[in-house]
């Protein structure tokens, strides 16, 4: 990953693509920015290389290097903010993107559209959106790297993943504005877009899913009602074997309006009950909105005790204006301004900021004297040491992923695929398996971390052999762990999910030892100042699991103090895991006599189950709380 690797990297990808520079700068920097870029006399931000990679068509890699300080700070605060976005946590992702402003974009435009389309998104799901300025804002943003786009027909333009959401966005204000064939056309050529588009499979998943969101408002519209829940209930389910949350609870309402329109009266009531109740228990408005809908247009009598639940409120959010984007920059920056900041210097921040040596940092991961070089720019860390640390800085590298070599590559996708198989797609695990292990030599030893981890997830290996593998995984960077001194260390996401596998696989050996892991991590987390994009990607299975050992162990008071605001905000951007959790937070809390608080948060875990396809599951505690509490849930 050499410095000047990212003009290379665009410069092959435009070949490939069989672009000219012209074609490929369009819209995102001038000709003679790209030349530069691609000749080694320019470095490039990471947004502005991610849209030129994306209108190349190759994997849209973002590239580790930063303009400055302030670059990577809005580069970051854009991810945060889609994290809260995407959990429907709306106030959080306005105070995040009202950062961006502080820092004036850093003079970027394409950070500036990216922080329109999200402010725009902010305003759709508060539910208080005025449409003719949501259709301004969205169209401002997208003229800045499209100027003279007609809506009729871009079908021949490259675009980047923002401008496509943006595109979404104007169809669905268009719609709202009473256009319905202007939206149809621009559904129509987004669905082509998509079909042809080399976009991961997960990323271009969800914009089907936000693309299916506007697609079947259109089919509603113009009640073409059968077309329209196919469209929405195929993409729920989509989005239910991605577990992406995003979507799914609009999806979920939509298919509810879908089997409604078709006659289906009790399935459409089931379904818009579970997308009530599943939104009411992360806080999210979509709840009231969903309701006010339903009850504005009498398509449902409210079973009484989901009427009488409270309402969560509309929250009104000022409306951004665009202003003028002619003093931002492209993204370009000069390779030798002091203001620089490379992977190595980003890391070295990072760990001076929270009073970390580099002997607790580098640990088991590479030698102090390679991590100092790292941070004097003298050696560049491959992808999956950059990773590693900066996990063990707090931060999620899921932001960003590096371009390494071909090698480099291939493990990494092989990795990908692995973290977001479903477990019960039991071939495809294999497969997967297979691939990574043929690959892996003696050296790769992060790669063998996580391939260790994801073959003891996935095996029916008794706990004790689990075990043996997981702690072995562990030693490899870890040899002397000791968890009583675990606040001694620094970890990374696949140290974290080791120990919590661990911690599970130990309930049916030593529940005690289950216990002491379990309370250890949680620890560790409370001691440590971990961005929220880094906690949500580890911190939910471990609170569902400690929650079900508690439960078994009838450590009924210890289980409901998990439930705390503390963690409820990484909690709700992992909804599967949330109806895990309440499923047993509802039964303890009869255990304690709290019988009130059981119909509410029993309703909750029925609801999210059901979203997830798990209705057995649903069925069970509904069981169990009419035989134990004499608690019927409708």
């Amino acid at each position: 990953m050499s410095v000047r690797n990212a003009g290379k990297t665009i410069r092959e990808a435009r070949i490939k693509a069989g672009l000219t520079q012209e074609q490929l700068s369009e819209g995102v920097c001038s000709v003679l920015s790209l030349s530069r870029i691609e000749n080694g006399s320019a470095g490039v931000s990471p947004v502005t290389f991610q849209a030129l990679m994306a209108h190349a068509g190759a994997p849209c890699e973002v590239y580790p290097i930063f303009a400055s300080r302030t670059d990577f700070d809005c580069f970051y605060t854009l991810n945060r903010a889609r994290f809260y976005l995407g959990s429907w946590q709306l106030s959080q992702a306005y105070e995040e993107l009202n950062k961006l402003e502080e820092w004036n974009f850093a003079d970027n435009k394409l950070y500036y559209q990216e922080y329109l389309y999200l402010n725009g998104q902010i305003q759709v799901c508060s539910g208080c959106a005025d449409h003719h300025a949501l259709y301004d804002l969205f169209s401002s943003a997208l003229h800045i790297t499209r100027p003279e786009i007609d809506y009729s027909d871009f079908h021949h333009l490259l675009l980047s993943i923002v401008e496509i959401e943006l595109l979404i966005g104007v169809a669905q204000e268009l719609l709202y504005l009473g256009k319905s064939d202007l939206c149809y056309n621009i559904c129509s050529q987004i669905a082509s877009y998509l079909a042809n588009a080399e976009i991961d499979y997960l990323k271009k998943d969800s914009l089907y899913a936000q693309y299916a969101i506007v697609y079947t408002k259109y089919l509603l519209e113009m009640k073409d009602y059968n077309e329209a829940l196919s469209i929405a209930d195929s993409n729920r389910h989509k989005m239910v074997q991605n577990s992406d949350d995003s979507a799914l609870l609009e999806l979920t309402f939509l298919t509810s309006l879908g089997y409604y329109y078709t006659g289906e009266i009790e399935t459409a009531y089931t379904y818009f009950k579970n997308t009530f109740y599943a939104a009411h228990s992360i806080e999210s408005c979509y709840a009231t909105i969903c309701r006010n809908y339903v009850l504005s247009r009498h398509l449902f009598s409210l079973d009484d005790y989901l009427a009488q639940m409270d309402d969560i409120p509309l929250i009104i959010f000022p409306i951004k204006k665009a202003i003028n984007t002619s003093d931002l920059t492209d993204g370009t920056y000069d390779f030798f301004s002091p203001d620089i900041l490379t992977i190595g210097r980003l890391i070295h921040d990072l760990r001076t900021e929270q009073s970390i040596s580099q002997i607790v940092l580098c640990q088991g991961l590479c030698s102090k004297s390679k991590l100092s070089k790292i941070e004097n720019d003298t050696l560049q860390p491959d992808i999956f040491l950059t990773e590693a640390l900066l996990q063990r800085l707090g931060r999620s590298e899921r932001g960003f992923t590096f371009w390494g070599s071909e090698r480099e590559s291939k493990i990494y996708e092989l990795k990908f695929k692995l973290m977001h198989t479903p477990k019960y797609q039991i071939d495809t695990v294999s497969l997967h398996l297979s691939q990574l292990g043929s690959v892996l030599t003696q050296k790769d030893v992060l790669p063998k971390q996580l391939f260790d981890l994801s073959y003891a997830i996935n095996s029916t290996l008794s706990s004790q052999e689990k075990i043996k593998i997981l702690s072995n995984a562990l030693s490899y960077t870890l040899p002397d762990f000791d968890i009583h001194l675990i606040y001694n260390y620094r970890l990374s996401w696949a140290e974290l999910s080791l120990l919590t596998n661990i911690a599970i696989n130990y309930q049916s050996i030593d529940p005690n030892k289950s216990i002491l892991y379990f309370s250890k991590i949680l620890d560790y987390c409370g001691l440590n100042s971990f961005d929220i994009c880094f906690t949500a990607t580890f911190l939910s299975p471990v609170l569902t699991f400690f929650c079900t050992n508690l439960y078994i162990d009838k450590h009924f008071y210890k289980l409901l103090d998990l439930f705390s605001e503390k963690y409820f905000s990484a909690q709700k951007k992992v909804l599967c895991n949330l109806g895990y959790f309440f499923f047993y937070y509802a039964q303890a809390l009869g255990e304690v006599h709290n019988y009130t608080m059981v119909k509410c948060y029993g309703h909750y875990a029925c609801a999210i189950q059901e979203l997830y396809e798990t209705k057995p599951n649903s069925d069970v505690l509904k069981e169990y709380l009419l035989k134990d509490f004499d608690i019927t849930l409708v």
